[in-house]
């Protein structure tokens, strides 16, 4: 009697206790199924998530290049008055009437604070005298200095190469 006692007692407590050696196992078997079913369709599930990590490296490269190619530095300004020059003024319309996206115009930070806000109004200004209105575009601040030069200092090291190249000759006909 006490075996069948002792029996039974340990039946009732393994059937007490199943929930409790159970755990996680639903969850395991779960999880199997889950990873089967994306080893199956791989690489489709990835694919997006590995784009849009590239993508996030090209599109801060392009907002840092159009910042860049859209940036009025020093030479567009006038040193003594402050004006846009001649080739300022035809820069800001190539900016306004470019793409859709990349219209923004961006002013190289002057050496003081009224100079920047100089520059800014007086892009207003100019875009007011094109356009009609100062609300085409805009007009942000740029801390960072294009790589380029002036026209003018452009055009001057290339007429002084062309004057210093000496006038073609042939050489002397010798007789052999």
């Amino acid at each position: 009697m006490k075996i069948g006692t002792l029996f039974t007692q340990s039946i009732l407590a393994t059937l007490l206790f199943c929930s409790v050696s159970q755990a996680g196992w639903n969850d395991f078997w779960d999880r199997v199924h889950l990873d089967y079913a994306r080893n199956k369709c791989w690489p489709s599930p990835f694919v997006e998530a590995d784009r849009a990590s590239v993508n996030n490296y090209y599109s801060a490269m392009t907002a840092a290049g159009i910042r860049l190619q859209n940036t009025l530095s020093d030479h567009y300004f006038d040193a003594s008055t402050g004006d846009l020059t001649s080739s300022g003024k035809l820069k800001v319309r190539q900016i306004v009437m470019g793409p859709e996206g990349r219209r923004a115009v961006y002013v190289m930070q002057g050496l003081s604070q009224e100079e920047t806000e100089a520059r800014i109004k007086t892009v207003q200004a100019s875009l007011t005298n094109m356009f009609g209105t100062p609300d085409v575009t805009e007009v942000y601040v740029s801390p960072q200095q294009p790589v380029g030069r002036s026209a003018e200092y452009i055009d001057e090291i290339y007429r002084r190469e062309r004057s210093s190249i000496p006038a073609p000759r042939l050489p002397a006909f010798t007789d052999q």
